[in-house]
């Protein structure tokens, strides 16, 4: 308060009246100005826990997205091992087929031989 005195009387001297009317307009500024920030910071909190919430429910999901993305990739690998499995027997099949039939060819032949024979 001398601050603010003093500022008045050594600048241009003030009647107190001016100087009182001075100050409280300040007060009112300041007044307005605090309930402004008051409303500021409430609205800013608010913001922040829906923001809060909207990243926690984000971050659980993103768990259970992640979740899923690792089953889906152990089924995938499974199945792939099941189907190279499936594939290697098939082609021993074929194989195995491919041999009966090679083995079956002479005796067909045999047998036309002997029928045009």
């Amino acid at each position: 308060m001398i601050f603010l005195t003093s500022y008045y009387i050594y600048r241009k001297m003030y009647h107190p009246n001016e100087v009182i009317e001075d100050i409280r307009k300040r007060l009112d500024r300041m007044v307005l100005d605090f309930k402004a920030l008051l409303e500021e910071k409430k609205q800013l909190e608010t913001e922040n826990k829906s923001l809060a919430q909207s990243l926690e429910e984000a971050l659980n999901k993103q768990e259970i997205l992640s979740q899923r993305l690792d089953t889906i990739r152990q089924e995938t690998a499974r199945d792939t091992k099941d189907i190279a499995h499936w594939k290697s027997e098939t082609r021993k099949e074929i194989r195995g087929i491919r041999r009966e039939v090679d083995k079956c060819i002479p005796q067909v032949e045999s047998l036309l031989e002997k029928k045009h024979s």
